[in-house]
């Protein structure tokens, strides 16, 4: 197993008893929920850090010019699986 860190908060107390009662309610323990909701925070707060920067860019490709007018892109996109397929605008 691997090595792991002791966390530990102040919680008042009725939100601990609710907290170990719905934990138990899906045989589960404290420590696994807790595991799990921390990991799901970190993911969340890692993509929310990723499109954030891919926003960041996509307005300085805006600013610079850099952008592809939406009427191509549809027709490129409506020309998708046919025999005339349009090559993708740039």
């Amino acid at each position: 197993m691997k090595a792991s860190e002791v966390i530990r908060t102040r919680v008042p107390p009725e939100l601990k008893l609710a907290f170990e009662s719905l934990a138990a309610n899906h045989g589960l323990t404290v420590s696994h929920v807790l595991r799990q909701i921390m990991k799901e925070y970190v993911d969340q707060e890692t993509e929310l850090a990723r499109r954030r920067e891919e926003t960041l860019e996509a307005l300085e490709d805006i600013e610079a010019g850099r952008v592809v007018d939406g009427d191509e892109v549809m027709a490129w996109l409506s020309s998708w699986g046919k025999d005339d397929e349009l090559e993708p605008p740039e």
